[in-house]
């Protein structure tokens, strides 16, 4: 963590903030009630601040070290022991698992609260705008303390799930990477059993054990099938190279294979309430793939 003096730098502090803050003293001393009492209200605006302030006893608490706070803006010494309690006041906002947000728009408030006031005391004078930078200088090195409570935080988080988020995802890339080449290889299977189906049919046709026609339509099928197979492999290809995985080619599979199923059916008069859920099945999917295709087109 950074020394006080480095922050300050930051913030382009000079001597003088420091003696403006001190002239201040007695501003806090007189506003204090009055800071307390229009804080509260403002802390009304948080839909969940009974989480955080559950009774009277804990907001009596909050409310004794909130006084302390604000006198010590303008009577404390900025110092590394002030540094200190800030970065302890940031340490207790992330144990009771307060938004960051919640702290931003709070110091947000008080900003907002010494202005009034000091506009109050001093008008538009040069003064009063001497007053403000100081004030301001010192809310934005108390919002950075208290904040960097949160980001360490995270960096702790961060540091002990690392490996783990490294390995896990490395395991998922691994496995995707096998499920895509298993399916490549699956479809590689699927079209090597068809070619063999595809001899067995014409070894079939030609010892005459299977009718021409039945034998030349089922053959078409399958070849149908095959192409469609071949541009699924493509597909899985083109994606394991980056391209994102087309819905579209296992449609025309499904297709292709209806399609099969249609041409044998048709051979046999009797199959004629099969024939009219096929082919509704056939004008469905055959929807399906244009909406698809045309959705592709859109979008390229």
């Amino acid at each position: 963590m950074e020394t006080i003096d480095e922050i300050k730098t930051h913030y382009r502090w000079r001597l003088a903030e420091d003696e403006n803050l001190k002239t201040l003293a007695a501003f806090g001393e007189k506003y204090q009630e009055e800071f307390i009492e229009e804080l509260y209200a403002f802390f009304a605006n948080f839909k969940d601040t009974r989480k955080y302030l559950p009774d009277e006893n804990v907001r009596q608490r909050h409310k004794a070290k909130l006084k302390k706070w604000f006198t010590e803006l303008f009577t404390e010494t900025h110092d590394a022991e002030y540094l200190r309690r800030l970065y302890r006041i940031g340490e207790v906002h992330v144990q009771i698992g307060l938004p960051p947000h919640y702290v931003s728009a709070s110091i947000s408030f008080v900003r907002q609260f010494i202005y009034g006031k000091l506009q109050l005391e001093f008008g538009r004078t040069e003064e009063r705008d001497r007053y403000m930078k100081s004030v301001d200088k010192l809310l934005d090195v108390n919002l950075d303390v208290m904040t960097s409570s949160y980001r360490e935080e995270e960096l702790k988080f961060y540091l002990a799930s690392g490996r783990l988020q490294k390995t896990l995802l490395e395991i998922v890339r691994k496995g995707a990477w096998f499920f895509d080449f298993f399916r490549i290889f699956a479809f590689s299977l699927a079209g090597a059993f068809l070619v063999l189906w595809v001899g067995y049919e014409i070894l079939m046709i030609v010892e005459g054990k299977l009718n021409l026609e039945h034998g030349a339509l089922s053959i078409m099928g399958s070849v149908l099938i095959m192409f469609a197979i071949s541009e699924l492999i493509a597909e899985e290809v083109r994606h394991l190279r980056g391209n994102p995985l087309g819905l579209r080619v296992y449609v025309a599979v499904a297709l292709a294979a209806l399609i099969r199923k249609i041409l044998v059916v048709s051979l046999d008069p009797e199959k004629t309430n099969e024939m009219l859920v096929l082919a509704a099945l056939l004008i469905s999917l055959g929807g399906t793939y244009w909406l698809i295709r045309h959705a592709e087109s859109r979008a390229s």
